[in-house]
C-alpha cells in the first residue's frame, strides 16, 4: 500500500486529520491498534476548545455536536465557603468551549 500520509492513533485528533485530509484529496492511512469497538467506548474529555470544533466543521462532521452541545459562557471557582463565577463573555480573549457531556 501506497500513501501520502500515515497518521498513528485513531483518537479525536487522529480522526479528524484523516477527515481533514481525504476531503482535500490526500490519501492517508490512520493506524490505531485497538479494535473499532474499544476505541468509540474509550471515554473522552467532555468540552471541546473552539479552534477544535471550528476544524469539525470544516471536516464536516460537527452535525451531532451542533445540535446536542452547549457553549459554555463560564465556570465557577470555589474557595472555602465562596464561589465565584468567572463569566467567559467578559474577558476578550478567552475562547469558546463546547461541551459534550452529558448532564445526570
Amino acid at each position: 500500500m501506497r500513501t501520502q500520509v500515515c497518521i498513528i492513533g485513531g483518537g479525536p485528533s487522529g480522526l479528524l486529520l484523516a477527515q481533514l485530509l481525504d476531503l482535500k484529496g490526500i490519501d492517508n492511512a490512520l493506524l490505531e491498534q485497538h479494535s473499532r469497538e474499544c476505541v468509540r467506548a474509550r471515554i473522552r474529555a467532555g468540552a471541546l476548545e473552539h479552534g477544535f470544533a471550528e476544524l469539525m466543521r470544516e471536516a464536516q462532521c460537527g452535525q451531532r455536536k451542533g445540535r446536542e452541545g452547549e457553549i459554555h459562557d463560564g465556570f465557577f471557582i470555589a474557595d472555602h465557603d465562596r464561589l465565584d463565577r468567572v463569566d467567559l463573555h467578559e474577558c476578550s480573549a478567552a475562547p469558546r468551549w463546547w461541551s459534550t457531556a452529558r448532564p445526570n
